[in-house]
């Protein structure tokens, strides 16, 4: 599966109600170089219904930003969840199932 299937995918709970899309696929790298690559493995899904605050990067922890947007993009941020990539439940119609309610806040990516 391709990232950009799980991009803007409807997310639901068990019970098939509906909690969001797919905004961001958060990877992490533990495994080996391969040639120029590098072995990346998804760690888990960002889920939410505001989609620009991420993508102007207000999730990263060193933007330096004038502190009453940085402030306010958090803010709309904040109801966004994180869905473990064990927690994930793909279904045929390609939808995704959270199989867990008990989504945390997501996690602020570090700095560069």
């Amino acid at each position: 599966m391709r990232a950009s299937e799980l991009l803007g995918a409807a997310v639901v709970d068990a019970a098939g109600t509906g909690i969001g899309k797919v905004l961001d696929v958060r990877l992490v790298q533990d495994g080996p170089l391969l040639g120029t690559m590098a072995a990346l493995r998804v760690d888990g899904l960002v889920i939410g219904r505001r989609t620009l605050t991420s993508r102007l990067g207000f999730d990263r922890a060193d933007v330096e930003s004038p502190a009453l947007l940085r402030v306010g993009a958090r803010r709309l941020m904040r109801a966004n969840r994180y869905l473990p990539w064990d927690q994930v439940d793909l279904l045929p119609d390609g939808r995704v199932r959270a199989t867990s309610t008990d989504l945390a806040p997501v996690p602020m990516l570090p700095g560069h």
